[in-house]
């Protein structure tokens, strides 16, 4: 039984190229490009490692970014595979997985298409196998192991689905499992949103997914989803029902002998109970509940979200939990009344020795005279022990969210501490004392990325910040003054700053950064910064390489004049600002990389100043610029360019291919959206 869009793959790296299971010499529409050969160095920031996968849809590489040291996964389209339907789906999936932030989801970094035409997509390394080649290797898995996956997914899915992207192809070669015995937390990664559903998505986007089109995979596709009818969240909710009960069960719980017999079954048939279907295999109670309700027949029958799926699988693990204890307990019991039956026969039997008579009556008149002395002594009036009352964990209360935070936090550390990482990224967390405790005991940890986190007080930065944090990402984070001022205090040790998207910070907060006179890289982007806060960083970190002022409207010409104080060798990122031809004037020749994309006030004139006064660039960006051809080859011409990034260019194909051959000629990678 094969899917309709993709074959099952062997691992995850196969799974991520769109293997079809031919051999790699019958692949005959396989291009190696000389942009991924090993060594080369993509976009001027990913360098290449090795091929790590190739199938009948794409190649998938190993690289490293360069600036950060850490492997990610490049995923292009080949040559044979690019007609509209997969461009778009490869679209598609770099725009659902580039939207979501979850510790269990493959992030996409970066998206694109090559001068070439070869569309390219930089994401998450993910070494493992996937749940399909788990299953198929070993049947059924253990039900502490599948509770454990299975909260994972929910969680992970939940998450896509308070972003609007619904992503119709769950199944077991979509799944993948970084560790496969002891499935701890953060040890699974769901892959390919590339038939996902975007609610917010273009018109464009939405014909691809329209009603009445039929996509995904037979063995797990909901009745609405088989018949072409508009689908939400819970469609996934009866896919990961199929998929959890193959796991338990070791099997589908529908399987005909065509594709259409398949699609009929989960359209009339209810699938056998779990006792059955796993051959008298017993369950906890709650579990055969929930998969009847994640795979009911009707979408107004099923369970209402992926958050709620995911509270009733943390209820029934600290039922097992529970029951483990328990019967624990009750064997220590069994041992204590063994015990005392032994020690009462050899009573009974030494009862007429003397010695032992005379024990007894003493431990009696020991007793007495006891009980006649505490009756003596003045009583206090006790009062009646209340039991305590149980918390229902689906009600969120603050120490039942803390405690929730505190596993995000370990499951974290534990995942990158286990591979030897020396840094670890957590998401949409609500930080507390515990939390920081935990990260300052971190002693390995060099590199922490905190994406759209809050609470991060100024004591709380202090704690992070006395370990050998280097680099410090807080992209999207909520962040005060005086937090600020605080990494600015205690920061001596960072190389990198992320505050991206952080919010309005005031300009006596940033200017307090310049502390920092070590920083190598800074990103302000998406800031409120004015020119006056600019001068003080620019002044203070003297020797900054990069400094990313991306989205922010109130860098204009008048910044690049003072950029160009900066003495060191550099590069900024001044994509979407107000920066003009005016403002390329002001930069000088120690300027190594720059990029000016969303920039439509640049024109041939700036280009052409920026050429003369920055002879030594290494990379340059500038999509959205209003630029012609002609120019194009003065900056093919620049001695040093090893990176060049436009936009849609208007120009005819006799053109086009002159601008290829001197690029190729010359060793430039050029790169058109």
């Amino acid at each position: 039984m094969e899917d309709f869009e993709t074959s099952n793959a062997e691992d995850a790296t196969q799974r991520l190229s769109g293997f079809d299971g031919m051999p790699k010499n019958e692949a005959a529409h396989i291009k190696e490009t000389d942009l991924f050969v090993p060594g080369n160095l993509f976009l001027g920031k990913y360098s290449i490692k090795e091929k790590i996968g190739e199938g009948g849809m794409g190649v998938v590489y190993r690289c490293s970014q360069v600036f950060i040291s850490k492997d990610l996964a490049i995923k292009t389209l080949n040559s044979g595979s690019l007609n509209d339907e997969a461009i778009q789906r490869f679209q598609t999936e770099a725009k659902a997985a580039g939207a979501l932030y979850h510790p269990n989801i493959v992030a996409v970094h970066d998206f694109g298409v090559t001068e070439s035409g070869t569309p390219y997509m930089v994401m998450d390394y993910v070494p493992g196998k996937t749940l399909h080649d788990v299953l198929s290797f070993r049947g059924q898995l253990s039900l502490e192991t599948v509770i454990d996956i299975f909260a994972q997914c929910s969680d992970a899915l939940a998450h896509a689905h308070s972003k609007g992207v619904f992503h119709r192809d769950i199944k077991p070669s979509n799944i993948v499992l970084l560790q496969e015995e002891s499935i701890g937390p953060g040890a699974i990664r769901i892959l390919d949103f590339g038939i996902a559903k975007i609610t917010s998505n273009s018109a464009q986007t939405q014909e691809l997914t329209k009603t009445g089109t039929v996509i995904g995979s037979p063995l797990y596709m909901s009745p609405e989803q088989s018949i072409g009818k508009r689908i939400d969240g819970r469609t996934d909710i009866y896919s990961l029902g199929c998929v959890l009960f193959e796991c338990l069960c070791g099997a589908p719980p529908f399987q005909g002998d065509s594709v259409i017999e398949t699609l009929m079954l989960h359209q009339t048939e209810q699938p056998k109970t779990l006792r059955e279907a796993s051959l008298g295999r017993d369950f906890p109670a709650g579990l055969q509940e929930l998969v009847d309700s994640m795979m009911a027949k009707s979408v107004e029958d099923r369970i209402e979200s992926m958050s709620r799926v995911h509270e009733i699988l943390a209820d029934i693990k600290e039922t097992i939990r529970t029951d483990k204890s328990d019967n624990t307990i009750a064997r220590r019991k069994e041992g204590k009344t063994s015990i005392q039956v032994n020690n009462g026969a050899v009573a009974r039997s030494t009862l007429l020795n003397t010695k032992a008579i005379i024990a007894i009556l003493t431990a009696i008149v020991l007793s007495v005279a006891a009980f006649v002395i505490l009756q003596l002594m003045p009583q206090e009036k006790s009062e009646p022990v209340k039991p305590l009352q149980m918390l229902d964990a689906r009600f969120a209360t603050p120490e039942i969210e803390r405690a929730s935070y505190d596993q995000k936090v370990k499951r974290a550390l534990t995942e990158s501490r286990g591979y030897g990482w020396e840094h670890t990224s957590i998401s949409s967390c609500e930080f507390s004392d515990t939390q920081f405790e935990m990260l300052a005991r971190a002693r390995w940890l060099k590199k922490l990325t905190l994406l759209e986190c809050s609470r991060l007080t100024p004591e709380g930065i202090r704690k992070i910040l006395s370990g050998n944090i280097e680099y410090l990402d807080l992209r999207g984070s909520e962040l005060n003054d005086e937090s600020v001022e605080a990494i600015a205090k205690y920061g001596a040790k960072l190389r990198f700053l992320g505050l991206s998207k952080c919010g309005n910070i005031s300009s006596k907060a940033l200017k307090s950064l310049a502390r920092l006179t070590d920083m190598d890289t800074l990103d302000l982007s998406s800031l409120p910064l004015s020119d006056d806060v600019l001068k003080v960083i620019v002044d203070g970190m003297t020797k900054l390489r990069e400094l990313g002022l991306a989205n922010i409207p109130y860098i204009g010409d008048h910044s690049c004049r003072i950029l160009a104080r900066h003495k060191g060798t550099w590069g900024f990122n001044l994509s979407s600002t107000s920066v003009s031809d005016e403002g390329l004037k002001y930069l000088r020749k120690n300027v190594y990389f720059i990029y000016l994309g969303g920039n439509p006030r640049i024109t041939d004139r700036g280009v052409e100043t920026l050429i003369k006064n920055c002879p030594n660039l290494n990379v340059l960006h500038i999509p959205g610029a209003s630029i012609s051809p002609q120019v194009i080859f003065k900056m093919l011409a620049m001695k040093d360019l090893k990176d060049l990034l436009i936009g849609t260019l208007d120009a005819d194909n006799e053109t086009r291919i002159k601008i290829r051959e001197i690029a190729k000629a010359r060793k430039i990678n050029i790169y058109t959206f």
